[in-house]
């Protein structure tokens, strides 16, 4: 589905005339986007492989990438590497230094901006946009109109619980792991 076709949807599901769509344009685009992120960085979690270089502290700056979370570094000879986000968000800490590492991270996806755009989230989630829409903009309303915002918001959680994440079923190492979980243990 596009974001034209979505939001179309919303609107007959609202009892709204579809050919009203240039009125609501904007704020239906917002809330679509609201409900795309959450859709994508919690449940969907898309990965993306990063090749890095980190100086003489063990810092590579990831600055302007977008990336919500590490889910692994390894070095150039495929060993796993303690690795974090600062708390700014702007650099990687790690234990490798000045050495070029492999990073797994996930990262969201762009927001949906024209007509055409199709979300990049499996297909049968893509209703679920035009749900999270109608939750948004009933809950705005008297008791009546929150009760059914209510039954939107939890048919989208319904469907955003059925996607299953990136990655999902690989195999994972858990070697030692309350000693490699916890990067304080590393000498900087």
């Amino acid at each position: 589905m596009t974001l034209a076709s979505i939001m179309r949807l919303a609107l007959r599901q609202m009892e709204e005339d579809p050919e009203d769509i240039e009125e609501f344009a904007d704020l239906l685009r917002t809330y679509a986007n609201l409900g795309y992120r959450i859709l994508v960085t919690r449940y969907f979690m898309p990965r993306q492989t990063l090749l890095l270089h980190t100086d003489e502290r063990g810092e590579a700056t990831v600055e302007g990438m977008g990336i919500e979370s590490i889910v692994s570094c390894r070095d150039s000879l495929g060993r796993n590497v303690p690795c974090r986000m600062s708390a700014d968000g702007m650099r990687m800490e790690t234990g490798a230094r000045d050495e070029d590492i492999t990073a797994v991270c996930i990262v969201p996806f762009p927001p949906l901006e024209r007509d055409e755009d199709e979300p990049r989230i499996p297909e049968h989630a893509h209703p679920a946009l035009a749900d999270y829409i109608c939750y948004s903009v009933l809950l705005n309303g008297n008791a009546a109109k929150q009760s059914r915002a209510m039954a939107y918001l939890q048919r989208f959680e319904q469907i955003a619980r059925s996607i299953r994440a990136q990655g999902a079923g690989s195999v994972n190492n858990f070697t030692n792991l309350y000693s490699a979980s916890d990067i304080r243990a590393v000498r900087w």
